[in-house]
Order: C-alpha cells, then structure tokens, then sequence
C-alpha cells in the first residue's frame, strides 16, 4: 500500500484544497500520472500520482482543505490485492462454512452526497439531483454535472410537440386597426437563460486579495504617453526572425519589461513595500506579470528581472504565461514580486486604473499601441502611441515621484537601442 498525501508545493503552502479526483476509486492509476487537483493560497495545480497501481481509497473528498501531509488516498500496489485475499481466505485445513448471503447494503441517493454549492444550484433550476448522471468520485454529481443538464434540458424544449393551441388552424384574424397594447404580452424568458455559477477558489481569492488592497492602500494614478514608434519599427524588423529562432512572438511587453527594470532601480521607492516599522526599500526586482486564464487572473513572478536583458525577459515572461494558463505554476513563482505589469493592452484597452497588487507600492498598465496622428517637430505625424498608466500607494511615494519614474519609463521606450539585445 501506497500512502498520498498533500504535498508541500512551496516554503508558503501550509495546505491545500482538493479541487478535483481525476481517478475514481478501483481506476488503475501510473507513476507521474496525474491523480488530482488542489488550490493552495497562492495557485491550482495538478498533482502525480506517487506509485502506480490501483487507487484503493480516497480519504478526502473534493472540496475539503486540508494540512500539508494529510493523508488524501491509498493506491494499492501490484500483487497487493491477490495477497489481500489470500490472507483473508479459509485456511486448507478447514473448509469455508456456507455464510448467508450479505445485506444489501443501504443505497443512498445521488442527491445526498452532493457539495451544498450543487444542491443549491440544483434547488434554484427546480433539479432532481438523483435524476442526474454523475462523474464525479464514485458517481457523485458534480457542479458540472448539473450545468450539462441543465443546458441538455433547455435544448430540448424546442424539440418538443407543438401545443393544440398552436396546433389548431387559426379562427380569428387580427383587426389592421389592433394596437399593440392590445396583443398580447410577449413571453418571459425560459430559466435555461440564467445561469448561475458557483464563484472558483480562484475567483474567491482575487475577490478578497482586490477588496483588500482597496481598503489598505490610499490609490492614486497617473498616465504618460509614450511614443513606440522605434520600438514597432524594430519588433516588425524582427518578428519572423525571432519567432523562428525562439519559437513565441515578441510582444511590445519584453520592451516595457526592460525599461520599467532600469527606472526601478533608479526610483527605487516605487518598488517599495510598507511595513509597520519602515518601507522596506528592494534593490532588485522580481517582476510579477499579471495573466488571464480561463480560472481568471493569475500573477507569477520572474525573478530577478533587473539581471535580465531584453532576450532574457521575453523569454522568461513567455515561459511563466505558458505555464500559468497550462496550470504548471509552483506556489513559489506566485509569491516575492515586488512591482506588477498587467497588459490590458493586448485586448485592445485604451487606458487603465488597475489596482495594485500589495503588498507592493505601485503596478504598471501597459495598454494598446496603436496608430495616432501626432505633432513631431511642429508638424502633424501618424506614429505607434501608447498609453502607460501607473496606479500607486499614496502611502508610500508622492505624485512627484511616480511621475518621474513613469517620464523615465517612457524616454527609455522611446530613446533606447533594443537591436542588440535581441542578438539578431
């Protein structure tokens, strides 16, 4: 017999919650595969299984939050179960005694094993939960169970046999002098257009983490425009090049990644962190880079980004992208960032108020580069604009100050040879 308990995923982690059995109870299970999901503080992640064999028993069901070395599950081994039975079998010297038949064991309905989030939303859909086919651990009826019978029920209303009203041939024509206060009112939207979704760990966690920054800082904002026409002409220089060689796209991120490193180490007050004693001043920079996912946002953090060049950066921000909407983060490479890019840009955002990611004092917005008539040596020129906006920590750094390390971002974007670090 195997043991499987929860893992220490990071220094931070102190325990988990099991998300998801992806093995039922009697699969056959491999090393390395993986056997289940857990949401720690900090990420979701998909554990292996340790051994390989049968997986015997779940001790924890999905849903519950347990220590770190909880004992979650028993895989059973090969060669186990038939010395299992032996040992239990009747010894040669006396013969089995006929044993009566064993009761039926009480069967239980589906309904009543399910999560309370499930039956609430089977409540609120008027669901018979045992009417409901389950995949989840040893039958059970999961959200998503729910969720695809609601939507299979909904697309089979319109298959179904017309009414006799509907059926039967018209006996009254309307009048052309009928108003429409008089005809009659238009149905009520049928419930399968509602749909209500339990709220994720994730979600939960970006929820409680926004609110608080909210209420512990004292946000202030401000915006630059910057512009990129240097840089956009050197990325389109290189684009194919560098795809075919590195195997991703070189996005204009790297490029403001680079230049935000060098103006923290100059301003190194906006990649402070208050605490009740002082502001912890940070010489270096773990730059955290915030991700949408199908979960919601993520920020893992590339260490030691003020040792990086360009080259360097866009590798690492692709490789913590990659791995966070994959779900191969470790709880480590969430935790320690000490200032926040987050790119709305990408999805064609104009400008931007984000909220800051504490404890850190200020995060970055880089938002869409586009095509904009602009004034160059006193005439009317088309060049790639952006704007940067930064919200920041009153608490800690003064208007004055986030100003000048934002003016510092924006000469180094616009004024900076990038073509060397590409090595291309």
């Amino acid at each position: 017999m195997t043991s499987v308990t929860m893992p220490q995923l990071g220094e931070t982690v102190v325990e988990g919650t099991i998300l998801r059995w992806l093995k039922k109870e009697g699969d056959r299970v491999e090393v390395d595969e993986p056997l289940f999901e857990i949401s720690t503080d900090k990420v979701d992640t998909e554990v292996p299984s340790v051994a390989s064999g049968r997986l015997a028993k779940i001790l924890v069901p999905e849903g519950a939050t347990v220590k770190v070395g909880t004992e979650l599950a028993i895989i059973e081994e090969e060669g186990e179960a038939g010395a299992s039975s032996t040992a239990a079998g009747p010894s040669p010297a006396e013969p089995a005694r006929p044993t009566e038949a064993p009761a039926p064991a009480p069967t239980e309905p589906r309904s009543q094993i399910v999560s309370p989030v499930v039956r609430r939303l089977a409540a609120e859909h008027g669901i018979d939960l045992s009417q409901v086919p389950g995949t989840g651990a040893g039958g059970r009826v999961t959200r998503k169970d729910v969720l695809a019978y609601i939507a299979a029920r909904g697309a089979a209303a319109p298959a179904a046999a017309p009414t006799p009203a509907a059926a039967a041939p018209p006996t009254v024509m309307a009048t052309p002098t009928a108003t429409a206060a008089e005809a009659p009112a238009a149905p009520t939207a049928p419930a399968a257009e509602e749909e209500l979704v339990p709220i994720s760990h994730i979600r939960a966690r970006i929820a409680e983490h926004m609110k608080r920054s909210l209420e512990v800082s004292a946000r202030a904002w401000t915006a630059v425009e910057v512009n990129m026409e240097n840089v956009a002409r050197l990325r389109e220089r290189v684009k194919d090049a560098f795809r075919a060689r590195e195997g991703f796209s070189l996005t204009y991120l790297p490029f403001i990644a680079r230049a935000a490193t060098e103006a923290l180490l100059a301003f190194p007050m906006v990649n402070a962190e208050l605490r009740e004693d002082g502001i912890l001043i940070k010489r270096y920079v773990n730059l955290g880079i915030a991700v949408s996912y199908e979960e919601g946002l993520i920020v893992p953090v590339l260490k030691g980004a003020h040792q990086m060049n360009l080259l360097g950066l866009a590798r690492g921000i692709n490789d913590l992208a990659t791995r966070a909407r994959a779900k191969e983060l470790r709880p480590d490479e969430v935790h320690g960032g000490t200032f926040t890019i987050t790119n709305p840009g990408s999805f064609g955002s104009l400008i931007s108020v984000p909220i800051i990611n504490q404890p850190q004092t200020a995060i970055l917005s880089t938002d869409v580069v586009e095509k904009r008539p602009v004034v160059v040596d006193d005439a009317i020129a088309i060049r790639h604009m952006m704007y940067l906006s930064m919200s920041w920590d009153h608490r800690v750094i003064d208007g004055e100050l986030a100003t000048r390390f934002l003016v510092r971002v924006k000469r180094n974007l616009e004024t900076w040879d990038f073509a060397e670090d590409l090595g291309l």
